[in-house]
């Protein structure tokens, strides 16, 4: 993958992460001590309503063409540094998800790429091609032995 598009991707994940909760809540109430974490569904929006050179800035980047944007992070190292630290720490919270929270956010996740338009689910095989063809026999046999479903789709599309 470039490293254009994945900072393009590790942005739309620390975009996520921070405005989405790490863990699948269940049926654990609010915390009193945390306001507004849990305000709804629509506070991304109006988080970015409130911030409205955020909203310009996030707008700016998606216009942008991954050569730009790959010139724009190394102009810009701070935030590279940020997206980075953001990556490293939502990394951290998925390792010590349990195996039930691991279930259900597999769950969720495979609900959202079922929603994906055909154009979109090709440019996730795509992706997720381009991905597994850079990486090391090693690497790619570590992958395919946690995705198991995964190595049967990929020796079907050899076929």
């Amino acid at each position: 993958m470039k490293s254009s598009t994945f900072g393009l991707s590790l942005l739309a994940l620390v975009l996520a992460a921070s405005f989405s909760q790490a863990v699948p809540e269940g049926d654990k109430p609010a915390r009193k001590d945390a306001p507004g974490k849990r305000a709804g569904p629509d506070r991304r929006q109006d988080f970015l309503k409130d911030h409205p050179e955020l909203k310009e800035a996030m707008e700016k980047l998606k216009a942008m063409s991954p050569e730009e944007r790959q010139a724009w992070l190394k102009e810009h190292p701070e935030v590279a540094a940020k997206i980075e630290k953001a990556r490293a720490s939502l990394k951290e919270r998925a390792d010590n998800l349990t195996p039930e929270q691991k279930e259900k956010l597999k769950a969720k996740l495979k609900e959202r790429g079922e929603n994906l338009t055909p154009e979109q689910k090709e440019k996730l095989r795509a992706k997720m091609k381009e991905r597994l063809d850079k990486m090391t026999p090693e690497e790619k046999a570590e992958f395919l032995k946690k995705h198991p479903e995964l190595k049967e789709k990929l020796e079907g599309d050899k076929k």
